[in-house]
């Protein structure tokens, strides 16, 4: 994987995201926890998260031409600094404003809408083919390292330092993450304008579908999502209500191993991605993964035990991040480059809706059936759906 920072501007994008993620994840603890602290409300601070989300699935198509038309660099540099603005924005003005928190989340997920479809652009044009799945792996590491090993430190230092420094520091780092990809070189997109922007959406959109391997990846990956996607809202409930037995204290403080067991899962994974992409077939991992996944999540709501829950919980990790690397590789070897931005943007669209429904079906689904059952259901749904996607891929090849 260190191969791929030998190049100078993707080591500088993986520096920028590394910045940018740790103030991210300071802002991810924080908003939250503000929102109820100061309102009492579990729906305004659900709404508050729930609104960067919304972002992403609406906005995203309305801006992906602009990743195919103008120099992406200048689109990272822009979506990081206007990122900064925003949350500087909740200390300055909008601390007791739930009207404000809500829209400064929408406009951090706008931006995310411009900037992340720029960085998957450019990913295929700083490294070489046979690094693509390694680069692909580290863009994915800041994110991921940094849930393991902060997100509890992001905790204390929003408890000690308050909320409004939380925000700052979040501000902070996305102006030094701008301030890092300044020193790329320039990265014109592929695409011309031609017929007005919302042709340009349109024919987008008329790309994606007809492309075989967009089709493929996408066709499977967001059903996947909405019945996976149960590991983001049930295992709190798992927790509290199976193995602590309705002790909220105790639920909490195994919902954080739980989490803890997923994140540490999920790096391991992005460094065996491209370990086991360079011995098989993409599509082998991509679908391989899927089924595992499938598999462990079904593990996780029969296992009567927390100890074996945890330890599925890291090999769940370990498996999403199998099936993601070689998917986001597989569209960015198989778009052409005028195309590129409009399919991350529709890749990111299409995750981001795909969730919502699964993060709403999962509170449906342990409301309704229980926790445990939640997983099953979930797990046997998206094993299912990569035994479909291992069919297909026959038309596929």
């Amino acid at each position: 994987m260190l191969k791929a920072l030998q190049n100078p501007d993707f080591a500088r994008l993986f520096v920028s995201n590394f910045i940018s993620e740790i103030g991210t994840q300071i802002y991810r603890i924080a908003i939250p926890v503000w929102a109820y602290s100061a309102t009492g409300s579990a729906l305004v601070a659900a709404g508050v998260v729930a609104a960067q989300f919304a972002a992403k699935l609406l906005v995203t198509p309305l801006l992906s031409p602009l990743a195919d038309i103008y120099d992406r660099k200048w689109l990272m540099v822009t979506s990081e600094a206007l990122s900064g603005v925003a949350v500087a924005l909740l200390p300055l003005f909008f601390m007791q404003s739930p009207t404000g928190w809500i829209a400064v989340a929408f406009l951090i997920g706008s931006m995310q809408s411009l900037g992340d479809p720029a960085v998957y652009a450019v990913v295929p044009e700083l490294v070489p083919k046979t690094d693509l799945d390694a680069a692909n792996s580290l863009i994915m590491l800041p994110q991921r390292t940094l849930e393991m090993v902060f997100l509890g430190l992001a905790g204390v230092l929003v408890a000690v330092l308050g909320a409004a420094a939380a925000f700052w520091t979040d501000a902070v780092s996305f102006f030094l993450s701008a301030a890092v990809l300044l020193g790329l070189r320039p990265l014109p997109a592929g695409g011309r304008y031609e017929g007005g922007y919302w042709q340009m959406v349109t024919a987008g959109v008329k790309y994606i579908i007809n492309n075989p391997v967009a089709r493929y990846v996408i066709g499977i990956l967001a059903p996947a999502a909405m019945l996976g996607a149960v590991d983001a809202t049930v295992p709190p409930v798992l927790a509290t209500q199976v193995f602590a037995a309705g002790d909220e204290r105790l639920g909490s403080m195994y919902y954080g191993f739980m989490e803890a067991s997923f994140a540490t899962g999920a790096v391991l994974g992005i460094f065996l991605a491209p370990w086991l992409s360079a011995r098989v077939s993409r599509r082998l991992a991509f679908v391989g993964g899927l089924l595992l996944f499938g598999l462990v999540e079904a593990g996780v709501g029969l296992s009567p035990f927390l100890v074996a829950v945890l330890l599925l919980l890291a090999v769940l990790g370990i498996s999403n991040q199998i099936f993601l690397v070689p998917a986001r590789s597989m569209l960015q070897q198989g778009i052409a480059k005028e195309y590129m931005g409009r399919a991350m943007s529709a890749w990111g669209a299409i995750m981001s809706g795909s969730a919502l429904v699964g993060m709403m079906l999962g509170g449906f689904l342990a409301q309704y059936l229980g926790p445990s059952q939640a997983f099953a259901v979930g797990g046997l749904g998206v094993f299912l759906t990569a035994l479909a996607g291992w069919w297909r891929s026959r038309d596929y090849a």
